[in-house]
């Protein structure tokens, strides 16, 4: 068995290590072909975001660096098998990043899974998937974010058979052991998990009724001004502004790697009341450079944490149902509690790209009106210090263009992109194909 391994764990992570050591273990005792990826040391940048592996060199990132080698390996492997420390429900950046990148293993064009939009396969056979994570301490809540991701992840990646494996605590040598070979022996019998469900998250309003002084909008994509993200959340920040909230925004791609912009972001956190992040969602929950805010902003707060502060969430996808959302609110809502800010909620828009496409929600017409009331009522409340209201929330529970009709232009609009490149015969290129 061809086997490939993404370890995303740091280089002082006792557990990780511990696990990376007792896998080695088992594996050396069968007869496996293993490649190991140690992420840290790895040179991947951050996905882009452009789609350019689909319409411009379909099938390979346009940057050629450590990730072509990783998603090659991963196309030919039989077993992926991911490492991480369990982050606020979901997997650390380090090994976001690396799946981030694994679209271009996929085809942009539209099939049905589950009753639901996902993209059609790339190649004829997918490896299976195996998600080793780890906690200090057993956490219901957090296990089951990370299971339903493990799940998600295995529909998008077609993984015929899928697991996840959580390690809690310190364990001895021997039930580490054992949980490792547990977790292998699931996937040699090719016996997938039952499907997870997400826990409910507590939304949390402000205690003392306090209205809104001052909002900040952190705008998670790499497209920042002209970005979908942008736009809703600037649509949001407008609407506080006009019940007197005095806001900003600051873009998370250009500032967290300038040190001093990082340290004013911190800054600006901690003195807003809210905090608003916007973000499209990358194979399911948040993209990897999203992911390292919060784990740094999470640090930061570890040592000086001020409560009553609220934070909520925008999250846009590329499907029609915004069901697909519903990890990424999760881990928003995780790691609210865990930084300890008031969870005031989110909103999960399905095919707002297709809607909005980086325009402005005051310039669109008719068909935005679901987002632009569901957008106004949170700003109402969120502006009385109360969490986002139900009703706008139902606003959007629905697919704001229809299915069928999202699925008929955006497989249309894909065909165009790759064709004003010259790339139109390529679409269904399998450039992984065969490679070792």
């Amino acid at each position: 068995m061809r086997i490939v391994i993404l370890n995303g764990a740091a280089a002082d992570d006792t557990l990780g290590g511990r696990i990376e050591r007792a896998l080695f273990a088992q594996l050396a005792t069968q007869n496996h072909s293993v490649r190991t990826f140690t992420l840290r040391e790895s040179n991947i940048g951050n996905c882009a975001g452009d789609f350019f592996c689909w319409v411009r060199s379909p099938g390979q990132c346009m940057v050629a660096d450590d990730n072509r080698e990783i998603a090659a390996a991963i196309a030919n492997a039989d077993l992926l098998i991911c490492l991480t420390p369990i982050t606020f429900g979901g997997y650390s950046s380090t090994l976001k990043k690396a799946v981030d990148h694994q679209i271009q293993n996929i085809s942009p064009f539209f099939v049905t899974l589950n009753g639901e939009t996902h993209h059609a396969r790339r190649y004829a056979r997918y490896a299976d998937l195996l998600v080793i994570g780890w906690q200090p301490e057993r956490n219901p809540a957090t296990a089951a974010i990370f299971r339903h991701l493990v799940w998600r992840n295995s529909l998008n990646l077609y993984a015929r058979t899928w697991h996840c494996e959580i390690v809690s605590g310190d364990p001895a040598e021997a039930a580490l052991a054992s949980q490792i070979a547990f977790a292998l022996d699931v996937m040699a019998r090719h016996e997938s998990d039952p499907r997870p469900t997400l826990p409910a998250a507590p939304i949390h309003p402000d205690q003392d009724g306090a209205a809104l002084r001052s909002a900040l909008l952190l705008v998670g994509s790499p497209r920042t001004r002209t970005s979908t993200s942008h736009a809703l959340g600037d649509y949001l920040m407008q609407q506080l502004g006009a019940r007197g909230v005095q806001t900003e925004t600051v873009y998370l791609y250009t500032t967290l790697s300038n040190p001093q912009k990082m340290q004013q972001l911190l800054a600006q956190i901690e003195r807003a009341d809210l905090t608003v992040l916007a973000f499209p969602l990358y194979i399911d929950t948040l993209p990897a450079p999203v992911i390292l805010l919060l784990e740094r902003l999470a640090a930061h707060r570890a040592a000086r944490p001020a409560p009553g502060a609220g934070f909520a969430a925008l999250v846009n996808c590329g499907f029609p149902e915004p069901q697909h959302n519903a990890n990424a609110l999760a881990v928003c809502a995780e790691f609210a509690r865990s930084a300890g800010f008031a969870w005031r909620g989110g909103l999960a828009p399905g095919g707002g790209e297709g809607v909005v496409h980086r325009t402005p929600l005051t310039e669109l017409d008719g068909r935005a009106r679901p987002l632009k009331r569901a957008l106004a009522l949170a700003a109402e409340d969120l502006a009385r210090g109360q969490p986002i209201p139900l009703a706008a929330q139902d606003l959007l529970s629905k697919p704001l263009i229809p299915v069928w009709a999202y699925r008929l232009v955006g497989g249309f609009g894909w065909y165009q992109a790759a064709r004003r490149r010259g790339a139109q015969k390529d679409l269904k290129s399998q450039p992984y194909q065969g490679e070792v």
